[in-house]
């Protein structure tokens, strides 16, 4: 890196130009008290064509690197990446610079940057040098203020930075080496990499900053231009993601149709090929040789189907994601749009948001009874995995309890017949939970009065147990409702009864507070449940209406 020969110190606010070592706006003043911080940058000479090229290519560089591995160094500049918290908190790409690289002026250092960002997270040349100058000011704004950065980033951004390194200094002297610039990023799915710069932080942080403390009136006037900029920036990658968003919608709504395509074509060749090798076997010595190679076609067809099924989850949960990211681009639009005036008026009347937030949930679920009125035309209800599954009866115990089995016959298998290994089942009927298995509910223990029951998910393929609610003791004549991926059912909890909610993996989530009838029927409209007590001969029979979401008590209707 080129160094002038002559040391020209200077008091200087860091300009916003990045073609020029001009004047510049990143200083603050009376952050701390009464102290004012400004840059003391080695030279004013006005940057060559040769080092302007020079910091584009080191950040260009750093970006190719780091988007292959988490770490990156070039020319002593060093960029390590610390992923965002399981608990919500910041990630950060830290820019270090090393001992032995020194930098003429601030905006060197704010070229890298832009030109870092421009290629890692696809921002056009003009943002990324504006998100460049709200990163400068951020880090000396919180230069050494370790209890900032630690409740807002996560503890492997503390673990690998130190409170006297963090930020930027504003002597030029105090750059190498001792340098560790805080870039915030976040997940997200519509970006190349699947990570972004947390540009609500810096817009908040640094507006704020500048409001309430700066003092300098040009930094001050510089500053506020630049939040003019941030704000378009921020209002166009709103519009931008939107329409990325639906294009990713498209896509993966296409890759779904396609795997479905899939789906039903491999099912036809595995019915065939089944077919066609239960034929050979009915002579096993001629057709030997046939039945291996129809059997490895099987075997194939089978593996096939298990990664055809492994992509489609993999698509749900795309979606899923999708999912969250429109809801969250809604409301970062709509706090953006409530906070600017227009002559329309900025928000949209509460009442209507509702009739509009009403009429997309029953769309959603129109199109999901859309979606089983087909599935149950193609099919009865009781097949599962293309078996046909029904229950035994095998004994009356006493008090209503049974005990039961569940046994499947396989027609792609010349009418096969097989039972369920878990043989503990107390429920009259099963339920299939997609991409679980079969959902049933069992019991522990001997005698009647003693038992605890439990809901039980048997493996599709071999009605062997998959996982079971060990922890809850479940009502044994509940209704298993599977409603939106969950499970309701009535849980006994110390002699009390309960609507409780599981996953479809049978991970517990909630229940109800207050207590209902054990022999209660469930009721779904809209967001609330309705529960319909059946009270002994004599008690009045009470309707307990419950909000789905977190199963909180709304009211009680009593006829």
């Amino acid at each position: 890196m080129r160094i002038s020969r002559s040391i020209i110190i200077c008091l200087i606010v860091v300009g916003f130009s990045l073609t020029a070592q001009s004047k510049a706006p990143l200083g603050e003043s009376e952050i701390k008290g009464s102290k004012k911080i400004e840059f003391i940058n080695r030279s004013l000479r006005k940057a060559s064509d040769d080092i302007i090229q020079e910091n584009t290519e080191t950040g260009k560089k750093l970006a190719e690197t780091l988007s292959k591995e988490n770490s990156a160094s070039v020319d002593g500049v060093k960029i390590q990446r610390i992923l965002p918290g399981a608990d919500g908190k910041l990630g950060a790409d830290i820019l270090i610079i090393s001992e032995t690289q020194s930098f003429d002026h601030i905006n060197s250092i704010a070229r890298i940057l832009a030109s870092y960002i421009e290629k890692s997270f696809q921002y056009k040349v003009g943002n990324a040098e504006t998100l460049a100058q709200y990163i400068l000011y951020y880090n000396a704004t919180h230069r050494k203020d370790a209890k900032f950065f630690g409740k807002k980033y996560t503890a492997g951004v503390m673990e690998v930075t130190s409170p006297d390194k963090l930020g930027i200094d504003t002597v030029y002297k105090n750059w190498p080496g001792k340098t560790q610039i805080i870039i915030p990023i976040e997940g997200n799915i519509l970006k190349d990499s699947g990570k972004d710069v947390t540009t609500d932080e810096l817009e908040k942080d640094v507006n704020r900053t500048v409001k309430d403390k700066e003092k300098d009136p040009a930094t001050k006037q510089k500053m506020e231009d630049e939040a003019k900029k941030m704000d378009k920036l921020q209002t166009d990658k709103i519009k931008d993601e939107k329409k990325v968003l639906q294009d990713k919608k498209d896509e993966v709504s296409k890759e779904g149709k396609d795997l479905q395509d899939k789906k039903e074509a491999l099912k036809k060749q595995e019915a065939e090929a089944v077919a066609s090798l239960n034929e050979l076997k009915k002579d096993p010595v001629k057709n030997k040789a046939e039945i291996d190679k129809k059997t490895e076609e099987v075997k194939k067809i089978e593996q096939e189907k298990k990664q055809t099924d492994e992509k489609s989850q993999a698509i749900e949960a795309k979606k899923e994601e999708l999912s969250k990211k429109e809801e969250q681009l809604a409301k970062k639009e709509e706090a953006r749009t409530g906070t600017t005036t227009s002559s329309d008026g900025a928000k949209k009347d509460d009442t209507v948001q509702k009739v509009e937030a009403k009429v997309e949930e029953l769309k959603t679920e129109l199109a999901q009874t859309k979606e089983e009125l087909k599935k149950k035309e193609e099919q009865s209800d009781n097949v599962v995995n293309n078996k046909i599954l029904f229950m035994k009866f095998i004994k009356y115990d006493t008090d209503g309890h049974y005990s039961n089995e569940l046994w499947a016959i396989d027609p792609a298998k010349d009418d096969a017949l097989f039972k369920s290994p878990y043989n503990n089942i107390c429920s009259k009927e099963f339920k299939e939970i997609a991409n679980q298995g079969v959902l049933v509910l069992g019991y522990d223990g001997e005698k009647v009065e003693t038992r605890k029951h439990k809901l039980v998910l048997l493996d599709p393929d071999k009605l062997g147990v998959k996982k079971t609610s060990e922890s809850a003791d479940i009502f044994w004549r509940t209704p298993m409702i599977n409603r939106e991926d969950k499970i309701y059912v009535i849980e006994k909890v110390k002699d009390k009864y309960h609507v409780s909610r599981f996953k479809s993996d049978l991970t517990f989530e909630k229940r109800t507070e207050e207590p209902v009838e054990e022999n209660s029927e469930l009721t779904f409209f809209g967001d609330k449940i309705y529960v319909t007590g059946k009270p002994k001969e004599g008690d009045k029979t009470t309707i307990k209406v419950f909000k789905k979401e977190d199963l909180s008590l709304l009211k009680t209707i009593a006829p």
